[in-house]
């Protein structure tokens, strides 16, 4: 893999890591608030994202310029690069620090217990769907 890559790849990561950590080892603190109040949180994906199609506009080019009916197969292709790998990748921490961000905020809100919320916290980041499935059993209204 290109260095370049390499460290697209891990710009988002690494960006989230310290805001994922704060809501789910500190979920009811003053701190872990304020740091996850704003959207500092998107910088780094958003950087990743937006200097990956900069670096390598083809693919992006072509999933949006290429015939509708052969949008599947052109994401395929575009997945199995580096650049669409990190893309990919960006793509997913992004939306997985937003989701996992709204059921932090839901899990205070609804005051359910700070190792229920560490639990939705870890598994929305590790895997969202079962982060996701915690969250409704676990926010009952």
């Amino acid at each position: 893999m290109e260095l370049i890559y390499a460290v697209l790849f891990l710009i988002p990561t690494i960006w989230v890591g310290p805001f994922w950590l704060l809501m789910m080892i500190e979920p009811t603190s003053e701190r872990t608030s304020k740091w996850v109040e704003g959207n500092a949180l998107f910088i780094g994906p958003l950087i990743a994202y937006f200097v990956t199609i900069i670096v390598d506009p083809s693919g992006m080019i072509e999933l949006f310029s290429g015939n509708p009916a052969d949008m599947m197969d052109t994401m395929v292709n575009l997945l199995g690069t580096e650049s669409g790998t990190v893309l990919a990748w960006t793509h997913m921490v992004a939306g997985d620090i937003i989701a996992t961000r709204w059921m932090w905020r839901k899990a205070i809100e609804n005051e359910i217990g700070i190792n229920q919320t560490r639990g939705i916290v870890f598994f929305g980041v590790m895997l969202m769907p079962v982060g996701l499935l915690l969250h409704i059993v676990l926010n009952r209204e």
